[in-house]
């Protein structure tokens, strides 16, 4: 038996289960050396990647830090609409209007708050901030879009849903503060 090309059926068996996107908590099923190089073994070699463990949490600070960045972009949200509101159906609309579509603050505040964080120490609240604070953006912008030179002179469309957004954001940074 060569166990040089052995070793090297193992190695690339295990890289094609990673790229291929195996699961570590699922049970890989055996792969035999066979089927990966026919003709070259007959044994099977078990290809397993080591389970996933529990995440560890983060450093307090870490986890504050983040929740600090995350609350207040959910702020500058809340600062932007609370503009739009006071400018509706004025000359300050079409510059507020503008500045909304192309906001996209969200994203900065993120890469910046993940910073806190490593691969085994990110919380999964994190991922959810981003997904809520990009539709509450999202909602916000759609918001300015029924301002028209039809609608100008009337009053602003109610905010409720886009309030709700960003309340979602901010329950989701105070988990990034728990590391949940």
């Amino acid at each position: 038996m060569n166990h040089k090309r052995t070793a090297t059926v193992v190695v690339l068996a295990a890289v094609g289960l990673l790229l291929a996107g195996c699961s570590s908590n699922d049970p890989a099923p055996a792969k035999t050396a066979d089927a990966a190089n026919p003709g070259t073994a007959t044994g099977t070699v078990d290809v397993r990647l080591p389970p996933d463990g529990p995440k560890k949490p983060a450093p307090a600070a870490n986890r504050t830090a983040a929740a600090k960045i995350l609350h207040a972009n959910v702020q500058h949200y809340r600062d932007s609409l609370a503009a739009g509101r006071n400018t509706w159906g004025s000359s300050k609309f079409g510059p507020w209007k503008q500045q909304a579509l192309l906001d996209l603050t969200y994203q900065g505040a993120f890469t910046k708050a993940d910073k806190q964080f490593t691969a085994d120490t990110e919380p999964d609240s994190i991922n959810t901030w981003r997904d809520d604070i990009a539709n509450a953006a999202d909602a916000i912008k759609q918001w300015a879009e029924k301002n028209t030179i039809d609608t100008a002179t009337q009053p602003a469309p109610a905010t409720t849903d886009i309030d709700k957004a960003l309340s979602e954001a901010d329950k989701d940074a105070d988990q990034v503060a728990a590391g949940k």
